[in-house]
């Protein structure tokens, strides 16, 4: 199983950007071109958990056996 701490410095990086991310394109693209922009920023982290999760290293999985 792979551990949490190789994913965590692009987790901080993904929660870091996405409000920043949200309130910039908020004053240049309007609400409408926010929320496109948003959707395309939370598609892109689904992929990357769906991409992992294929390579084996499963993000947020425990190691305990019940």
């Amino acid at each position: 199983m792979a551990n949490i701490m190789e994913n965590t410095p692009f987790l901080f990086f993904v929660a870091i950007m996405q409000p920043l991310l949200f309130f910039i394109s908020l004053e240049y693209f309007g609400l409408n071109g926010t929320a496109f922009i948003t959707a395309i920023l939370i598609i892109i982290l689904i992929l990357y958990f769906i991409w992992m999760w294929n390579s084996g290293k499963i993000p947020f999985a425990s190691n305990e056996e019940e």
